[in-house]
C-alpha cells in the first residue's frame, strides 16, 4: 500500500506541473513563479518511479524466479590469508560443492551484510574466484552461490539479484543474449518510460 500511494503521488506531481499552465489559462490564479516543466522532469520522474516499482516488486519478482531455477543455494565464509591462498580454499569448495552446473549466479557480502557485488558464470566461463583480486574484496567476508538449472534464465537471475540486493561495485546491466529470459522487473521499467513519455510527450520547437 505504502508503494501505491508513492506511486501516485509522484504521478500527481507530474500531471500538475504537466497542466499547470491550462489551469492558469482557465482563470486558476497562483502565487509564485509557475512549477517547471522540461525534459529533465520527465526523466526525474521516470527514474523515480522506476526505483518505486523496484522497491515494490523486486523481493517477490526475485523470489519466484529464484525458487523456480534455482536447483541449489549454498554460503561459502573467505578463508585464507593473502589473496592466493583464499582463491585456493574457494575453488577447492566450489569443485566440491558444484562440480556439474549449467550455471551460477554469485553474491559477494561485507561485513556488515552488505552486497558488494552480483555476478554471474556459465559452465567454463569466468569463475567468481577472478574478483577476489580486486580492490573492494577484502571487505567480504561471504560468497553466496546459486545454482542455476536451465543457462536461458541466468542473465534474467543475475539482473532480479542486482535490483533486489543493489550491490555497491555493480556498474551496469546484466547481459543478455537472444535466446536467454528477459528479466520482468527491467520489463516493467521499460512500460513505465513508454508509458510516461508518451503522455508527458514535450512540444517539438
Amino acid at each position: 500500500m505504502a508503494f501505491s500511494k508513492s506511486f501516485e503521488r509522484e504521478l500527481d506531481k507530474l500531471f500538475v506541473r504537466r497542466t499547470h499552465w491550462l489551469r492558469q489559462e482557465l482563470g486558476r490564479k497562483g502565487a509564485g513563479k509557475p512549477p517547471q516543466f522540461s525534459r529533465r522532469t520527465v526523466n526525474d520522474a521516470i527514474a523515480n518511479l522506476q526505483l518505486i516499482a523496484s522497491d515494490a516488486l523486486a523481493d517477490k519478482l526475485a523470489k519466484d524466479e529464484f525458487e523456480a531455477h534455482v536447483s541449489w543455494k549454498k554460503n561459502y565464509h573467505v578463508a585464507g590469508r593473502g589473496v592466493a591462498d583464499k582463491k585456493k580454499r574457494f575453488e577447492r569448495w566450489l569443485k566440491k560443492n558444484f562440480s556439474k552446473t549449467r550455471g551460477l549466479i554469485y553474491a559477494f557480502w561485507d561485513g556488515s551484510r552488505r552486497c558488494e557485488y552480483v555476478g554471474k558464470t556459465g559452465s567454463g566461463g569466468q569463475r567468481p574466484s577472478a574478483h577476489f583480486e580486486k580492490f573492494w574484496f577484502n571487505r567480504v567476508t561471504r560468497v553466496t552461490i546459486y545454482d542455476v538449472s536451465q543457462k536461458s534464465h541466468i542473465p534474467k537471475l543475475e539482473c532480479l539479484a542486482i535490483h533486489r540486493l543493489r550491490p555497491r561495485r555493480n556498474k551496469n546491466k546484466a547481459a543478455t543474449k537472444k535466446w536467454t529470459k528477459a528479466c520482468p522487473l527491467c520489463t516493467t521499467h521499460r512500460y513505465i518510460e513508454s508509458d510516461l513519455r508518451s503522455l508527458f510527450r514535450l512540444k517539438r520547437r
